[in-house]
């Protein structure tokens, strides 16, 4: 059995964004064996993700994550091998230090200050790191695939990383690590150039005043002069002493940020971790834990003393407080139908016929969880028969309303009393009878809306 997960939790909801998932066995499973609405929640999940693959995808994501960060660590290192030999390698073994320096870390400069930015203003959609981003497409694609399965999961994660502040630390943690193994690969290859050739290093300019470039350079020292590196002497600098130079400000503004800052990501993931967690206020987690709700076993208390629940108890199913409000609603009616049907109980109040396609249910149940009122009245065509459809309706309704009837319509009292007998026995099947009454005409209507 797979256990719960809240990625394949929000995996299921993204799924169902498009349509409600056959869950029959499922929801029930979970119903009978979790106590409390997300567990019954978490548990359905975990029973259709096993169905479904997602459980295997969300598995081989795992396992594929570090080796693509690896693989994309090792690209980005050649990259930096291929900049160093670059700077050191020049046909007269002369080196401008200041070009060297903007060619070693320019890059890794912008990327760190886009990620910087992305973490001060999260709300803009971004990451903040181009190679966290390659890393989690890349990871997906290789692991996932294409398919209905692989979008959902991938906007799961990206939903609960978003929803934890974590997208950025993510990716930020994918990047620095990259960038710190490139900055280490660069720093060996300058290392091991310089300690085996002899090179000419300063500064040199045609439109820039080469005092600037002085200035710079003793600006630039005082950081790696606190990591013990040579400060060069601005008026007679030596060739060692640039040398060492440079490799300081490599390890002071490139090596050593990045690996601090992996620490820190790390660090942030590890302690919000607990926080990626689905958001349980949404409609249709509060649909899906009433729906689950319903199918759970009933937990009696005192069989002596529990007696029914009325209309007035002021709390509907889910023990949430009930409104006066009593409602009608109509559902899979024939075109021909009167609506509201006429004589109109005077207390109810009707809503919108509701003609079984998704939006409009979705409509109702959402109407009614706002409204929470102590009575709720289906009516539906009495010669009609009985389907899933209406049984899940029914179960997504009941917890909504502290009473909930069924009033089977019809244009003729033969047919209306044996529609009533039909509906009656089916109620009693899918045992919802002692919770759904039937009722054959609108006179208990009106007295059991009446406070």
């Amino acid at each position: 059995m797979i256990a719960p997960s809240p990625l394949l939790t929000e995996s299921i909801r993204a799924l169902e964004a498009s349509g409600p998932l056959e869950d029959a066995q499922p929801a029930r499973e979970a119903a009978r064996t979790a106590s409390t609405d997300e567990e019954r929640i978490a548990h359905r999940a975990s029973l259709l993700a096993a169905r479904l693959g997602l459980a295997d995808g969300l598995s081989r994501f795992r396992e594929f994550a570090p080796w693509v960060l690896l693989a994309l660590g090792l690209v980005v290192t050649v990259a930096g091998l291929s900049l160093a030999g670059a700077v050191v390698d020049a046909g007269e073994r002369r080196i401008n230090v200041m070009a060297a320096l903007v060619a070693l870390l320019g890059a890794h400069l912008v990327s760190l200050f886009i990620w910087l930015v992305a973490l001060v203003w999260p709300g803009h959609g971004s990451s903040g790191s181009l190679l966290g981003r390659l890393w989690l497409s890349a990871t997906a694609r290789l692991a996932l695939g294409r398919g209905a399965s692989a979008s959902a999961l991938a906007q799961a994660a990206l939903a609960l990383l978003r929803r934890a502040g974590l997208l950025p630390w993510l990716a930020g943690l994918a990047s620095h690590l990259v960038w710190a193994l490139a900055m280490a690969a660069a720093l060996a290859a300058l290392v091991f150039a310089l300690s085996f050739r002899a090179y000419t290093l300063g500064w040199e300019t045609t439109l820039l005043d080469p005092a600037d470039f002085a200035r710079a350079v003793q600006a630039l020292a005082v950081v790696p002069g606190w990591l013990g590196f040579a400060v060069p002497d601005i008026q007679a600098p030596t060739d060692r002493a640039l040398a060492q130079w440079l490799l300081g400000c490599v390890v002071a503004y490139g090596l050593l940020p990045r690996a601090l800052l992996a620490l820190l990501c790390a660090a942030v993931w590890r302690a919000r971790a607990p926080r990626m967690q689905p958001d349980y206020s949404l409609p249709y987690y509060h649909r899906l834990a009433a729906r689950l709700q319903a199918l759970a076993p009933a937990e009696v208390i005192d069989a002596d003393t529990l007696g029914p629940i009325h209309a007035g108890s002021g709390h509907a199913r889910d023990g949430a407080p009930t409104t006066e409000a009593a409602l009608l609603a109509g559902f899979e009616l024939p075109p021909d139908q009167p609506w509201p049907p006429q004589p109109m109980p005077a207390d109810l109040e009707a809503l919108p016929r509701v003609d079984g396609s998704m939006a409009q249910r979705q409509a109702l149940l959402d109407t009614v969880a706002k409204r929470r009122p102590r009575l709720l009245v289906l009516a539906v065509h009495a010669s009609a028969s009985p389907d899933r459809g209406t049984e899940r309706l029914l179960r997504e309704l009941l917890p909504l309303a502290g009473q909930l009837q069924l009033w089977p319509l019809s244009a003729s009292a033969a047919q209306a009393d044996e529609g009533i007998a039909r509906w009656q026995r089916w109620l009693r099947d899918a045992d919802m009878a002692p919770s759904v009454e039937c009722l054959a005409n609108p006179a208990p209507l009106q007295a059991a809306a009446t406070p």
